[in-house]
């Protein structure tokens, strides 16, 4: 008998939180409260590089056509603090 496939991914620390972020931003009162829930996993060096990789990754997604509704708000927070 066989049981389901398993596999282990690597992700930066934070990804998921980030990941959960992202998706939740075309919603400003879920994203605040992802953002509020999750500081200690987004307020950080780690954090911030774990949003970008999941920022980029959506933005590719959304060349394919997938939540391209999310990609104004994905390249607003993708902009570094003091570099608008």
């Amino acid at each position: 008998m066989n049981g389901p496939d398993f596999w282990i991914r690597r992700a930066p620390a934070g990804y998921d939180a980030a990941l959960l972020h992202a998706y939740s931003i075309g919603a400003p009162v879920a994203a605040e409260r992802v953002r509020e829930e999750l500081s200690t996993a987004l307020d950080s060096d780690a954090g911030r590089f774990a949003e970008l990789v999941a920022i980029t990754e959506l933005l590719q997604s959304a060349e394919r056509g997938d939540n391209s509704e999310l990609v104004p708000a994905l390249r607003r927070r993708a902009v570094m603090p003091g570099t608008e």
